[in-house]
């Protein structure tokens, strides 16, 4: 465009501006003007060209580029949330702050200090199996560190079920995925744990059939923690118990076999007048009977678990081994006998208990109880002594 083309242009718009009707065209059918005279007005003086950013407009037309107002302040960004079109967003900006505070009572206070506490303590992490950091549920709020551009593992106890979807503070920014290890009953429940960006602190819950979980997240730009686990102290006390049960329901079943073992007499028939010495708590015989045809030796029930020693019986020309058989910690001997030892070790370690048969009165006067040869074939089968 030429220098004159310029100013005609300028001219017009300027012209248009300060003389609005200098542009219209006088229409055929519009009705004719009637001025009236009136009391002189003062005129106003015209606008002089230096008000006007003529230079500025001069080259703007020259250019071909027309001049646009640059904003002093860029505009507000909406901020992101995941709010479904058409519904109100449930999200609330991390930098907002409310308004006003209200005053919490004795009970508040005291409540959101033990809240405090229980979130400042330190729940110390312990180094478990395959790279785990093993929390202690319920001693303290666990924390999971975790970075962009990498995963966090969140494992709960073997067996137990996830009932709803957690429950995270900033859903926008971090990305929680279920996942399992194993099958069956006894699958290990997963949480996959991403951050969007680094600097994020949030808290998660995530509700089980058993429990409900209370986790701390945080982003970092590089560090993160793998894999997380968590012990479970009521676990712990319920497999002692039932440890403690199975064992007593196996002794008293042992017991009850101990007892079909022993002879069916009458207590009162059995012969119960033995005397025990020596040995310890662990190789002394509780109880040594007979029945006449046998005799039975109960040891102390640690004594399963231990060596048992070697039953020997006393003769005339010396010591004899003889028949027998254990049955837990019943010795049960295929026959009777006045004196015998129980012998654990050998040499001066050599534990000894002698077992003695007492001796019966008789009109007043002690006898020694005369014991019976060992029987055999049908007099042993029939129990009569020869």
């Amino acid at each position: 465009m030429s220098h004159k083309s310029a100013m005609a242009v300028f001219g017009v718009l300027f012209l248009s501006a300060v003389l609005p009707g200098f542009a219209q065209e006088k229409k055929e059918d519009a009705p004719p003007i009637v001025i009236k005279r009136g009391p002189p007005a003062q005129k106003e003086p015209v606008p002089t060209t230096d008000r006007y950013p003529l230079a500025e407009a001069l080259r703007a037309l020259e250019s071909g580029n027309s001049p646009q107002a640059v904003p002093e302040v860029a505009p507000t960004l909406p901020s992101i949330s995941n709010a479904t079109p058409g519904k109100p967003s449930s999200e609330v900006p991390r930098e907002f702050q409310p308004k006003h505070d209200i005053v919490l009572s004795p009970t508040g206070l005291d409540a959101l200090l033990i809240s405090r506490d229980w979130e400042a303590s330190y729940n110390i992490p312990a180094i478990g199996n395959d790279g785990r950091v093993v929390y202690t549920y319920g001693a303290g709020l666990p924390i999971v560190v975790c970075a962009p551009l990498h995963v966090c593992m969140v494992e709960l106890e073997p067996g137990e079920k996830i009932i709803g979807e957690p429950h995270i503070g900033d859903s926008v920014r971090w990305e929680i995925a279920p996942t399992a290890s194993g099958s069956g009953p006894d699958a290990t429940p997963i949480l996959i744990i991403k951050p969007r960006i680094s600097g994020l602190d949030t808290t998660m819950v995530v509700p089980t059939d058993r429990r409900a979980y209370y986790i701390r997240l945080q982003s970092k730009p590089a560090e993160y923690v793998a894999r997380v686990a968590f012990t479970y102290p009521e676990d712990l006390n319920r497999q002692w118990q039932v440890f403690l049960a199975k064992q007593r329901e196996q002794e008293q079943q042992e017991k009850a076999q101990r007892v079909a073992e022993l002879p069916n007499n009458a207590i009162e028939n059995l012969y119960w007048k033995y005397a025990i010495k020596g040995g310890s708590s662990s190789t002394r015989p509780v109880h040594v009977m007979d029945d006449g045809v046998k005799t039975y030796i109960q040891m102390p029930q640690e004594a399963i678990h231990r060596e048992l020693p070697v039953l020997v019986v006393k003769t005339a020309d010396g010591s004899e081994m003889v028949n027998y058989r254990v049955k837990d910690n019943i010795y049960i001997v295929d026959r009777l006998f006045d004196r015998a030892a129980l012998l654990l070790g050998v040499g001066k370690h050599q534990t000894k208990v002698e077992i003695v048969r007492e001796q019966e009165v008789k009109n007043g006067k002690t006898e020694p109880v005369r014991v019976p040869p060992p029987q055999s074939g049908a007099a042993a089968a029939s129990g009569e002594h020869p």
